[in-house]
């Protein structure tokens, strides 16, 4: 469910709004919408140098949102009865009033440390010598919750086995270089557009499952992850055709 204290406080802007007959001015409030999943097994998102590099027949995915500052109240009312999107206050996006480029910088520098992490997590549980590099490139991504699925294309990657046993997989976290997997925001987002690109199964951090249990949508099975270890147990199971540890 959404907080129900931003509702309140949406349902209070509705009806100030419709009062004072200024349905279409702009509120401070942005909309986060379910973002395009991105295959970390695809394209030239990872490059691996310095080892072969093998193939899989699944999907990796990790998840994004959208966010829009173009909101009224027209738009409000329609995101307050879409489980789907959420409203937030813009000053919870663009904090002690940062401007859109100031946050677009602290976002892309948030996800080039995710992706160091990413890479020195995925290399410390690989076998192959050292000499092995590898680079990340994904276009208009920031922030840090990529961190454990690049970890994972790496390694399935860098492993002769395919680690997605033909499933289209999903997930989201925060990462650390020790491998521990830190909850993040927009988790019924995420999930959504899990849902709509064929996910089967969502690597969720336990710190979130609390929230996306009540949200998962139907058919969507949740693995509840703390560590890149324990993904990659998951990742095991769901190849074996054996329920992964839930949320």
């Amino acid at each position: 469910m959404k907080n129900r204290g931003l509702l309140v406080a949406a349902a209070a802007l509705v009806v100030s709004a419709l009062a004072a007959g200024v349905w279409f001015a702009p509120l401070p409030y942005l909309t986060q919408q379910p973002g395009p999943p991105i295959d970390t097994l695809g394209g030239d998102v990872i490059t691996i140098s310095g080892a072969e590099s093998s193939a899989s027949t699944g999907r990796l995915l990790l998840t994004t949102i959208q966010v829009s500052d173009d909101v009224d109240v027209a738009t409000a009312v329609r995101t307050w009865f879409d489980d789907s999107d959420a409203l937030v206050p813009r000053a919870a996006v663009f904090p002690g009033g940062h401007d859109e480029e100031q946050v677009r910088q602290e976002n892309q520098a948030s996800f080039d440390t995710a992706s160091r992490n990413a890479i020195t997590a995925a290399l410390s549980r690989s076998t192959h010598p050292t000499g092995v590099r590898v680079q990340v490139s994904l276009a208009d991504i920031g922030g840090p919750s990529a961190g454990l699925m690049i970890t994972l294309g790496i390694i399935d990657k860098l492993t002769p086995a395919d680690l997605t046993g033909g499933q289209v997989i999903a997930g989201t976290g925060e990462l650390d270089p020790d491998g521990a997997v830190g909850p993040i925001g927009g988790i019924p987002q995420k999930l959504t557009a899990a849902e709509r690109a064929g996910a089967r199964f969502f690597l969720v951090p336990a710190d979130n499952c609390a929230e996306a249990v009540p949200v998962a949508p139907p058919g969507l099975t949740l693995a509840r992850v703390s560590t890149v270890d324990e993904a990659l147990t998951a990742l095991k199971a769901i190849a074996a055709g054996t329920p992964p540890a839930g949320c």
